[in-house]
C-alpha cells in the first residue's frame, strides 16, 4: 500500500505541481486548499505526512501543525512546511509548531522527493523503535535478517533472555524492572559495538533482545 500525503497550499498551481512529482514517485497524494480544510482532510484519511504551506488564510501552517499535534488521531503524522520565507526564525517557529522538516520555495523536486522520503524513512524508524529502549523493534529485527539473507552474508542471531526477570519485577517494581532492561539493554549494545561495528542489536519486547553479528564474534559478544 503506497504511503500517502496530504499536500496544503493555498496556490492551485504549486499544490497541483507538487500533486504530480509525488504521484510520479508513487505516492497517495489529497490536496487541501486552505488550514481549515487540511485539519479535515487530516483527521478523514490519516496522513503518513502532510506537506504544509505556511502563508494561507484563514489558519496558517504554524496554526495548523499546532493543532495536528494536539488531536490524538494526527499527533504522529510526519510534517514538512513549505515557505517562500528564508528567515531563521520562521524555520525555528515552524519546528517549534511541530514540524520535522522545512523546504524553502522554490525548491527543486528532486530536493522534494529526497526530503518527503527522508522523513517517511525516520518517521517508519521511530515507529518500529522500542519506547522503553530506544532499540529496534520486532519488524526492524525481522528486516535486518532478512537483509542478512537477501545480501547471501554468513551471520549469527543471539538472543538474550534475562532469568527469573518476572520474579524482580514482582518483588521490586516495574519501575526498578524497566531500569534493569534499559541497563540491560545498554550492556549489550556496548558489547556488540566494541566486537562488531556492523553488528544489529533489536528488542523483542519485555527482557528479550536479538543481536546479529558476525559469525567468528558471536562467542566474543556472548
Amino acid at each position: 500500500m503506497p504511503e500517502s500525503i496530504l499536500v496544503v497550499d493555498d496556490d492551485p498551481d504549486i499544490a497541483r505541481f507538487v500533486e504530480v512529482n509525488l504521484r510520479s514517485a508513487g505516492y497517495e497524494v489529497s490536496v487541501a486548499g486552505d488550514g481549515e480544510e487540511a485539519l479535515e482532510r487530516a483527521a478523514e484519511i490519516r496522513p503518513d505526512l502532510v506537506l504544509l504551506d505556511v502563508m494561507m488564510p484563514r489558519l496558517d501552517g504554524f496554526e495548523v501543525a499546532q493543532r495536528l499535534r494536539k488531536n490524538p488521531q494526527t499527533a504522529n503524522t510526519s510534517i514538512i512546511m513549505l515557505t517562500a520565507k528564508a528567515l531563521s526564525s520562521d524555520k525555528v517557529t515552524g519546528l517549534q509548531s511541530g514540524a520535522d522538516d522545512y523546504i524553502i520555495k522554490p525548491f527543486d523536486p528532486i530536493e522534494l522527493l529526497a526530503r518527503v522520503k527522508g522523513t517517511l524513512r525516520r518517521a517508519k524508524e521511530m515507529r518500529n523503535l522500542s519506547p522503553l529502549t530506544g532499540m529496534p523493534g520486532n519488524i526492524r529485527i525481522q528486516e535486518e535478517i532478512e537483509r542478512q539473507v537477501r545480501e547471501h552474508r554468513p551471520f549469527a542471531v543471539l538472543y538474550v533472555d534475562l532469568d527469573n526477570f518476572k520474579t524482580y519485577n514482582d518483588k521490586y517494581g516495574f519501575v526498578r524492572g524497566d531500569r534493569l532492561i534499559q541497563g540491560t539493554a545498554r550492556m549489550i549494545q556496548d558489547a556488540v559495538i566494541a566486537n562488531d561495528h556492523d553488528g544489529f542489536v533489536g528488542h523483542v519486547g519485555g527482557d528479550d533482545f536479538v543481536a546479529v553479528v558476525e559469525p567468528d564474534r558471536a562467542e566474543v559478544v556472548a
